[in-house]
């Protein structure tokens, strides 16, 4: 009753392997006037957790689903968050619809909001949508749909990053389980990333822009937005003054869209003119080049201020943007099954669309205000526990090939690592293999150029007196990685030598 019935149209939804909790869902066509109809769908939380009793207090309090390497720690009941509320396919699902109707070049014509019905005809990995995107043999409705979708969220990323926006990195890896019961983990390796990843972004990003400019015109006082407020300048000057001395490159901070292209230009050359002559270039073919663009972006990022929920009443209008998406207003309204936020916005574009009453606290700034904090908060406390929880289980990973290589006579585990900063007694290196970052320590304090952010140490352990090498910040070195018990934890601590362009054992 009052929905709109999508449950014939070609809906899908794409989401990491093993995911359970299916938050969205997307379809696209093509109108007989030869634009394209494009549908994100998002679970319909909102009309099974009402405002004002026992489940809702719940989910207000824990604020966001926590995700751990072994468990998930959910906002909501398993009955509903993986249920009654999930997009699962084949089985007919209540849903909340952006539907945009978009001409050829993805300007966006027309944009409408509606509560619907629909049945996914398919629930893909990333990887599994990419293959039957990729597979031209396929040209069922389903197949040409992601495509559709896929040429529309190349050319929505083009306009996004002609506007300014951000492309950050930040170090992702995926640990293998031994088994799907078992929480011993047997090895770790990059996240790999698929076109069809960006296609969902694209399309979650532009969902949550047309719902924010929707509520906050509704509800210009009380509406539940999400900003990211431009760095200071200060915050990038270490970043640059290294990567000048260090690599020749310069990192201008004067908009997010000149920091964007700047950070596209850090790319390693052997052919730089600028390279100072006292470094050595990486070679041509050195698989690390991409890695030390990652390496910079995620530098970058750790410069930024961190994004926060508000309630547009409670900061001035030219405030409200964000940084990192270049998007003048932002809100989060796709993922409402693992956050909080998600679900107050749902309430609000409910209550704008259709006229129905919105429940007193949500027009109220106080208690909007009230309620952010504490996701803000409870936000920030997953995001370090889910950090620490993937540094806890590479640590058991490395362990474990550790023991491996120790058995089979390959020795202990070898990585590649980048530099990232210099001390008198040790550097800071960054594994982008294991996501890791590590200390290396010198028992001796050694020559350390702060001006050139290097220092110099003995080429040969035992002859503290002899010729030394210079190691500097984003130079590449080889490091040992083994896994010691914390005296105090007993947890693991991972431990880092370094092995070229010295061995650092004994120094």
């Amino acid at each position: 009753k009052g929905r709109e019935d999508f449950r014939e149209e070609i809906v899908c939804s794409i989401d990491p392997p093993g995911c359970q909790d299916i938050d969205d869902a997307l379809h696209a066509k093509r109108l007989p006037n030869g634009n394209i109809q494009a549908g994100v769908h998002i679970a319909d939380v909102s009309h099974f957790v009402h405002p004002d009793n026992a489940m809702d207090a719940e989910a207000a309090s824990r604020g966001t689903t926590v995700y751990l390497v072994d468990k998930r720690v959910d906002m909501l009941p398993h009955l509903l968050g993986t249920n009654l509320c999930s997009l699962r396919p084949y089985v007919e699902r209540l849903a909340f619809s952006v539907i945009w109707e978009i001409d050829e070049e993805a300007n966006i014509v027309d944009v409408r909001f509606t509560k619907s019905v629909i049945s996914s005809k398919e629930a893909f990995t990333y990887e599994a949508a990419q293959i039957r995107k990729d597979d031209l043999s396929q040209t069922d409705a389903l197949s040409e749909g992601i495509r559709l979708l896929n040429s529309i969220a190349i050319k929505l990323k083009a306009k996004r990053m002609e506007a300014g926006a951000l492309n950050l990195a930040s170090p992702e890896v995926k640990i293998h389980m031994e088994s799907s019961e078992s929480s011993d983990p047997v090895d770790v390796e990059q996240k790999k990333s698929f076109e069809t990843n960006s296609l969902v972004e694209e399309f979650m990003l532009l969902a949550n822009i047309s719902v924010a400019k929707r509520i906050y015109e509704q509800f210009p006082q009380t509406a539940v937005l999400r900003r990211h407020a431009p760095p200071p300048k200060t915050n990038f000057e270490v970043l640059q003054d290294v990567l000048a001395k260090r690599r020749g490159m310069s990192l201008d901070v004067s908009t997010s869209g000149a920091l964007a292209a700047s950070l596209d230009e850090c790319i390693v050359r052997n052919s730089s003119p600028s390279l100072p002559s006292s470094l050595t270039p990486l070679s041509p073919q050195d698989p690390n080049l991409p890695a030390f663009n990652t390496l910079v972006r995620i530098m970058a990022t750790r410069c930024m201020l961190s994004a926060e929920y508000f309630c547009s009443g409670s900061i001035a209008r030219d405030a409200f943007g964000h940084y990192g998406l270049a998007s003048p207003i932002y809100t989060h309204f796709t993922s409402p099954i693992r956050r909080y936020a998600d679900v107050l916005v749902h309430r609000q574009l409910a209550a704008a669309v259709s006229g129905t009453p919105l429940h007193a606290g949500l027009q109220t700034k106080g208690f909007v205000e009230k309620t952010l904090e504490v996701v803000n908060k409870r936000h920030r406390s997953a995001q370090q526990a889910a950090r620490a929880s993937i540094e806890f289980y590479v640590a058991l990973a490395i362990a474990k090939r550790e023991e491996l290589g120790l058995k089979s006579g390959a020795g202990r585990v070898r990585a590649e690592a980048f530099v990232i900063r210099a001390f008198s007694n040790g550097l800071a290196v960054f594994v982008s293999q294991f996501g890791l970052e590590g200390l290396v320590t010198f028992k001796r304090e050694n020559e350390f150029d702060a001006e050139k952010y290097e220092i110099s140490v003995p080429s040969d352990a035992s002859d503290p007196n002899g010729p030394t090498v210079r190691i500097g910040v984003f130079d590449k070195v080889m490091v040992e990685i083994s896994v010691e018990k914390d005296r105090n934890t007993q947890r693991g601590r991972v431990v880092m030598t370094l092995v070229e362009p010295v061995n650092s054992k004994g120094m």
